[in-house]
């Protein structure tokens, strides 16, 4: 079972820092690769969870749920390879709509407090005029805001990968 955590700790730090790495160096064109290596790594992770359940039936004799768990994995990984590009897409206007939102509940929320405390609070209208403006800039140039987001993730999985591989040092048998 340590092993198993081992090889899973391994496959995840690969996993993030090669998607990281290709993200930040080739934001646009990596998009299909990503796709593909994110259904890959689910799909692994779906057929290690098989093999580790029929091993354990294979020793106990009973079902476990990790037959399951790995059936599921490998149905979602091929459901990422169907609709992940429809839902790419997506993410600027939606998070466009929500920023907006957020924006002028922000803003009516601070202007219904400033009923009650007898100050301006113009840090909070500035910061929901800034969510109103970021959301018409998501809403309008999804593309360039998608690279952006996009390149920020694959930054965030370079350092997630840095620390999978401390956490396998620290915790390694």
């Amino acid at each position: 079972m340590v092993k198993q955590f081992q090889l899973y700790r391994w496959l995840r730090f690969l996993f993030l820092l090669i998607s990281g790495i290709i993200i930040v160096i080739k934001p646009t064109a990596s998009v299909n690769v990503i796709i593909y290596l994110v259904s890959s790594y689910i799909a692994i992770y779906g057929i290690l969870s098989i093999i580790d359940g029929l091993t354990i039936k294979k020793a106990t004799g009973e079902n476990n749920l990790s037959i399951g768990l790995g059936i599921g994995a490998i149905i979602i990984a091929l459901v990422i390879l169907a609709v992940a590009k429809i839902l790419i897409k997506l993410v600027p206007p939606l998070l466009g709509i929500i920023l907006i939102i957020n924006g002028i509940n922000q803003f009516r929320d601070s202007h219904d407090t400033r009923k009650y405390v007898n100050v301006t609070p113009w840090l909070d209208y500035f910061y929901s005029a800034l969510m109103v403006v970021a959301g018409v800039v998501f809403i309008l140039e999804p593309s360039r805001t998608l690279v952006l987001i996009y390149q920020l993730v694959g930054v965030i999985l370079i350092v997630l990968a840095v620390f999978e591989f401390i956490n396998s040092r620290l915790y390694r048998n």
